[in-house]
């Protein structure tokens, strides 16, 4: 059950020598309200919670008085509105307490409120316009993102009794959010990875940086934020591992079957998973003689053109009368495929290491049991690449941006990149001859 809510008193900032005093009453997860009792004094004559009782401040009694009644007046409210099990919010609160106070609605306010917009309000603004400004809305991957680190600080704020504002987004606030996520369990007896607490800190880092563009705060503190990630273990298939799984005979098992020819498919069109998964979305066009996919990519809304391939053709022809597959649910995608890849024999004992809870965990893990749906693109980039195509090449092919990014996907142990690079004839050509 809820609690009846916890009431504060704080001074706002302001360019004047005397601060408006603000009620703030947090009465579960993500519900805040911010209310100005009408009274501003001078912050040397502030406790935290009351005015001091000198001779400076004519009316401390009567701002005291306020205070205390307020904080006695929403509780009860509250409590009553729980017992009717009569609903609210911030409004419905807002109103009762103007009541109370007599206060009556004005610029003023108006103004305050403005001001006042909270943090998560604004994040919640800010998710919703990214859902119509990017490609694919709500399914976008970067929407969702963003919506998994709002999850989150809105948590942190309950859990901690942290008061999340603009200004409270300071390295102490960065330490104590780490660690929070450190120990925090995402399903029982795991905790977060460091690369998943760092997409957090980086998408905080977005929303603070549009925010202060917006003129919504002024506070520069979390561009010192830092977004500490690993590489972590990620596998690609071999050619004869792609081979394995694209004979075996599943005929009898047609959600097995279906998972795989999707994910043969992503490996030989090397896009996201968002974009292969439902290929009959997208159309198919004729250049020279070769025929074509065109995807534009739900991600970034780059369009690129993949290739048609003998065994892309030999799936469309043999089980779905030359169409492409019909569309997977991602995470049905993700378990089939590890258990095709058990069928397939993919069982090579892989190390495998991973930083949760701030602790390094190294294992053996059969290849199979890595295998997921973005496997798919990174076999794709990693085999083109390891088959000398140049890294422009795939790119326009792939749609990666940079070659930043470009090179996240491959997997190519350091002595077989160069292998790759002294066995190249321009590497010998360039060598002394004996």
């Amino acid at each position: 059950m809820r609690t009846a809510g916890t009431v504060n008193f704080r001074l706002k900032e302001s360019s004047k020598d005397e601060k408006p005093i603000f009620l703030d009453f947090s009465y579960g997860r993500g519900k805040r309200l911010k209310y100005a009792i009408g009274y501003s004094v001078n912050p040397k004559y502030w406790t935290g919670s009351e005015v001091k009782n000198v001779i400076a401040v004519r009316n401390t009694r009567e701002i005291n008085d306020l205070i205390r009644d307020l904080k006695s007046e929403i509780l009860n409210f509250v409590s009553d509105c729980d017992s009717k099990q009569i609903s609210f919010d911030n409004n419905v609160i807002r109103n009762h307490l103007n009541l109370f106070t007599n206060k009556k609605s004005n610029e003023e306010y108006e103004e305050m409120a403005i001001e006042e917009l909270s943090f998560l309000t604004l994040f919640d603004k800010f998710i919703n316009l990214k859902t119509k400004e990017l490609s694919g809305g709500k399914s976008n991957q970067t929407v969702k993102s963003y919506k998994q680190t709002l999850k989150q600080l809105i948590e942190f704020e309950f859990d901690s009794n942290y008061n999340l504002n603009f200004k409270s987004i300071d390295n102490e606030f960065y330490v104590e959010f780490v660690d929070y996520l450190n120990n925090k369990e995402h399903k029982k007896g795991v905790t977060y990875s460091l690369n998943t607490i760092a997409k957090h800190i980086k998408n905080l880092k977005v929303f603070m940086n549009d925010s202060l563009y917006n003129e919504h705060h002024s506070n520069l503190k979390f561009k010192k934020f830092k977004v500490v990630t690993e590489i972590t273990t990620a596998i690609y298939l071999t050619f004869e591992e792609q081979k394995k799984m694209f004979e075996l005979d599943l005929s009898l098992k047609p959600h097995y079957q279906l998972a795989r020819d999707i994910f043969i498919i992503g490996t030989e069109i090397g896009q996201r998973v968002s974009d292969y998964k439902d290929m009959n979305k997208h159309s198919i066009e004729k250049y020279n003689s070769e025929e074509y996919v065109k995807i534009t990519q739900q991600k970034t809304g780059k369009q690129v053109l993949c290739i048609i391939t003998p065994a892309i053709r030999e799936i469309m022809n043999s089980r779905y009368a030359g169409k492409f597959p019909p569309k997977i649910v991602e995470q049905k995608l993700n378990k089939y495929i590890k258990e095709i890849g058990e069928l397939a024999e993919i069982n090579e004992n892989i190390e495998t290491s991973i930083t949760r809870g701030g602790v390094k965990v190294k294992n053996f893990t059969p290849k199979y049991k890595l295998i997921m749906s973005h496997s798919a693109r990174r076999t794709y980039c990693t085999l083109k690449y390891k088959a000398g195509i140049p890294v422009h090449h795939i790119m326009e092919l792939s749609g990666h941006s940079t070659e930043l990014e470009f090179f996240k996907y491959i997997r190519n142990p350091k002595e077989e990149r160069v292998h790759q690079i002294t066995s190249s004839q321009a590497f010998i050509d360039s060598t002394l001859k004996i």
